[in-house]
């Protein structure tokens, strides 16, 4: 019985073993759509929505602390320059302010009192050092007695220390009053800043306090907007934001109608994240409303004679553009440095040349010296 076994499997495996010399299979040629490398102007034109905002937004605090007492706007009023929105309680800023102009008035009174002691110390000294020279005669002659020159000396020696004291505060007396003038102009105008007031005229978009609630500085408190002209913002890539210049016009699409902005702020740096440049368009006064989503077409400078392929025609490896090349029935992976891409078209800097053949697309399918049959050829 083993052995029948044995003559079984030798006789299952030659039947399944494989050939010796297995067969290679070549691949079907790939079908593919040729596009000829051609050199054309592009006329560049950008299209870009945004939402249309006030040319100016304020955010107002107040500059000191205190509790809110009167509210003397609402939203969507309209308010003149210098007008007061909001009052704090003002008891405490102007004691304050009482206090420092009472100080300010003790100091001008206190100065013009030393102005006249000096005079008189600087009389009464000149007078003391008389009689200390007529005590040093007598006491030459022996008609004086030493201790009534030593009396005469120390009292010249006290008012020469009260000339100096009366000396210094008048020396020092411009430096006094400019503190106490400073302090009485920062304690009025803290009082002053117990009223908010507009900067501008302008509408008011918030008010985010009510009477009796407490407002410090770190807190907005009003928001106003001027909407007399409105603007949009607008991200766009490098390669457009450095062929825009400012003040250029630009064709605005609002309410289905063509309106005519003008370019008038665009970020030299791009920001950090995003990798895009701010761009402001302003519309002439009374087209629009805020908020309202518009659209902008911006045209950039022409390009001239530049070589292009179609979009599909790319394809990438490790950060490395690529298009496929046609030579004598094969295809040949070639890199390149592109340029911008407007629409569906691909400019290219580098890489290609004029009349070169490139695989137009379902690039992604293709290897390197792959054979392949040619269905139709575009672009020339």
């Amino acid at each position: 019985m083993a052995i029948f076994v044995s003559i079984l499997l030798v006789i299952i495996l030659k039947l399944t073993a494989p050939d010796k010399k297995p067969e290679m299979k070549t691949l079907p040629k790939a079908r593919v759509e040729l596009f000829s490398v051609t050199t054309k102007d592009i006329r560049v034109a950008e299209t870009l929505t945004g939402r249309l905002i006030p040319k100016q937004r304020v955010q107002l605090r107040f500059e000191v602390s205190g509790q809110v007492v009167s509210r003397l706007v609402e939203p969507g009023q309209s308010v003149d320059q210098g007008q007061v929105l909001l009052k704090l309680d003002d008891a405490d800023y102007r004691n304050v302010a009482i206090d420092a102009r009472s100080k300010l008035d003790i100091e001008k009174a206190a100065i013009t009192r030393d102005h006249n002691l000096l005079k008189l110390s600087g009389k009464n000294r000149q007078l003391q050092q008389k009689e200390v020279k007529r005590q040093e005669r007598l006491i030459k002659k022996s008609l004086t007695s030493y201790s009534r020159l030593d009396a005469a000396r120390q009292q010249l020696a006290k008012l020469q220390v009260e000339e100096s004291r009366l000396q210094f505060s008048v020396d020092s007396s411009a430096a006094r009053l400019a503190i106490s003038q400073a302090s009485r102009d920062t304690a009025n105008r803290n009082l002053q800043r117990t009223r908010l007031v507009s900067p501008m005229k302008s509408k008011v978009n918030r008010v985010l306090v009510q009477a009796g609630d407490y407002a410090s500085p770190a807190q907005i408190v009003v928001e106003l907007i001027d909407s007399t002209e409105l603007e949009f913002l607008l991200f766009v890539r490098g390669e457009i934001a450095h062929r825009i210049k400012q003040d250029t016009v630009v064709k605005v699409k609002v309410d289905e109608k063509i309106q005519q902005g003008r370019i008038i702020a665009l970020q030299e740096d791009p920001d950090d994240s995003t990798f895009t440049h701010e761009l402001r368009v302003r519309l002439p006064a009374g087209v629009g409303y805020a908020g309202q989503m518009v659209q902008a077409e911006i045209y950039l400078p022409p390009l001239r004679q530049v070589l292009v392929v179609p979009v599909t025609a790319l394809t990438y490896d490790n950060g490395q553009q690529y298009v496929m090349v046609y030579q004598h029935g094969k295809i040949q992976r070639q890199m390149i440095k592109p340029g911008p891409r407007i629409g569906n078209e691909q400019v290219v800097s580098s890489g290609v040349t004029q009349g070169e053949k490139v695989v137009a697309r379902d690039v992604a399918s293709l290897s390197d010296n792959q054979e392949v049959t040619i269905i139709k050829t575009a672009g020339k």
